[in-house]
């Protein structure tokens, strides 16, 4: 004799518990990989700001007629740095720190931000470094402070060039 054998409310209160573990699991997964996505993608952010006011500075300065030595602020953590230019338009071309921003001003024109507000500079100091017989050097250091929402990453980004 063949028995019925129906499915009772306890076996599917059961498969509803293991899916439910399931879809917890990967739901958990799937916030955990879009969480990482999204701090990568402001990690390269912050990375390529820091790596455009990198190259700004460092095309100014191997542009420049001369350092104007009388102008610039060397060995101070909110340093500025004058540099006399070739072309009329950007002479002067000055870098400075205002409020956490890195900004320059070429010529009469209005300073620009170099960066945005998202990257915060915490120190922005130059080096002059002279020897006899051989053109000045600039040693430029600069340090960004990390994101209050980058907090718990090693996101600190520190530049030195000369």
């Amino acid at each position: 004799m063949i028995k019925n054998r129906a499915t009772t409310l306890v076996e599917i209160m059961v498969y509803f518990a293991i899916l439910a573990v399931f879809l917890t699991a990967a739901l958990s997964f799937s916030l955990q990989i879009v969480n990482i996505s999204e701090l990568s993608s402001r990690i390269y952010q912050l990375e390529a700001e820091s790596t455009f006011v990198q190259e700004k500075i460092r095309t100014a300065i191997l542009s420049a007629k001369s350092l104007d030595t009388a102008l610039s602020v060397f060995d101070s953590d909110a340093g500025v740095l004058t540099l006399n230019m070739n072309d009329a338009p950007d002479d002067p071309t000055v870098f400075s720190l205002t409020s956490g921003q890195i900004f320059m001003k070429e010529g009469a024109a209005q300073a620009q931000a170099l960066h945005s507000s998202l990257l915060e500079v915490s120190s922005f100091r130059f080096h002059k470094i002279s020897y006899d017989k051989t053109p000045d050097q600039v040693v430029v250091d600069i340090q960004f402070e990390t994101p209050s929402d980058l907090a718990n990453t090693d996101a600190d980004l520190s530049l030195h060039f000369t």
